[in-house]
């Protein structure tokens, strides 16, 4: 049974490509290639070889001959990603604006024919990271303007460091100066938002109390035990700081109560406050920060005086203050930082219990924070 079925097929597939229909199907299948799919398949595998030997001159007119061979048939041989990194890479900055100018419109032209691999664009992302110093020369040469040479830095920033606080900035100023601007569409649509940034930092170090006024003729300059936990989210600072120590009298001290307490007694103080504030300045290097504490200060002594004890001040408190802080070291790929602070500020207790001795407080403190749970992202195409 199986020799005969073999038998009847052949004979049936002889009859019927030896028929003029048959040979019309074997020409118009031999021919369905689309013209402009093998010329774009072939120009991307040329031109993948032409980055790999940094032959920057022949991909530019791969792409030239490209673009001018499909815009009849209105569609494109490159993603828009590919499209700037060939114009960033070969230098055409006519093309490079008009696609960013554009934008919209040139994302709903469709691709000529699908793209089953990332080889291209890798490659090209890899050149153009490892030449942006020499592409922001040609582009200098270039004689562009303000607006274009930012809005290159940051697509060229994107590309060598990810969506880093200085990516932030950039889109920021970039949002902030050129609100008008016709490469509006490409800067919303393209660039990444910058994630946003959440540090939890832990310090713990000493201050420094520096008694004015009244209460400076009383106390002399102490030294306190320091611990803060610090929440940033992008720019804002919130936490919570206490510090925890001794201030010694210099001169004796009348009470009410009849009691004197002698020089060089030690009356313990203790200060909270929870900081409010804004980061004015941050790159990669450094930040200030000016602050508004909200707490309490307490100055009392640890004896009881008629079963009371004696308060110089224990009062709700404003401090202002200014923050600087200066990376010592980046760890797990920049998630953790190590920082030297340094905080200065004045503490002005809002009621004295002991009005004789009433004053403010400077304070100085530096020490190590760690910072931990800053999130970033990195561009991926």
């Amino acid at each position: 049974m199986k020799k005969l079925k073999t038998a009847l097929l052949a004979i049936v597939f002889s009859a019927f490509l030896n028929t003029a229909n048959a040979q019309q199907i074997e020409q118009e299948i031999i021919s369905f290639a689309n013209d402009t799919e093998i010329l774009v398949n072939n120009g991307r595998r040329m031109m993948l070889q032409y980055v790999q030997t940094q032959n920057f001159e022949r991909v530019a007119e791969i792409y030239h001959l490209l673009n001018e061979r499909t815009l009849a048939d209105y569609c494109v041989a490159f993603t828009l990603s590919e499209e700037f990194l060939i114009t960033a890479l070969t230098g055409n900055w006519d093309y490079f604006f008009v696609i960013a100018e554009y934008f919209s419109d040139i994302a709903e032209i469709n691709l000529c024919t699908p793209i089953y691999d990332n080889l291209l664009i890798d490659a090209l992302f890899l050149e153009v990271e490892n030449n942006i110093s020499q592409i922001l020369q040609n582009a200098l040469a270039a004689d562009l303007t303000p607006k274009e040479m930012q809005l290159l830095e940051l697509y060229l920033h994107l590309i060598e460091r990810g969506t880093d606080e200085v990516y932030r900035q950039k889109l920021r100023a970039f949002r902030r100066q050129h609100s008008e601007s016709k490469y509006n569409d490409f800067v919303r649509n393209y660039f990444p938002q910058a994630p946003v940034r959440a540090d939890i930092g832990l310090n713990i170090s000493a201050t420094q109390v520096f008694p004015t006024g009244r209460l400076n003729n009383y106390f002399s300059t102490t030294t306190a035990f320091h611990f803060a936990l610090d929440f940033s989210i992008n720019n804002v600072l919130l936490g919570f700081q206490l510090d925890l120590g001794t201030m010694m009298l210099n001169t004796s001290l009348p009470t009410r109560y009849g009691y004197v307490f002698q020089e060089g007694d030690r009356f313990i103080f203790d200060s909270f406050m929870f900081p409010i504030g804004y980061t004015l300045i941050r790159n990669n290097r450094f930040e200030l920060t000016p602050f508004i504490g909200l707490g309490g200060t307490k100055i009392s002594s640890n004896l009881y005086i008629n079963d009371v004890r004696f308060d110089i001040v224990n009062s709700f408190t404003i401090s202002p203050g200014l923050r600087a802080e200066f990376l010592l070291a980046s760890l797990n790929q920049g998630s953790d930082t190590i920082n030297f602070r340094f905080d200065a500020g004045y503490k002005r207790p809002v009621r004295f219990n002991y009005t004789q001795a009433q004053g403010n407080m400077f304070y100085a403190r530096a020490g190590i924070v760690w910072w931990f749970g800053n999130i970033t992202n990195h561009l991926i195409f």
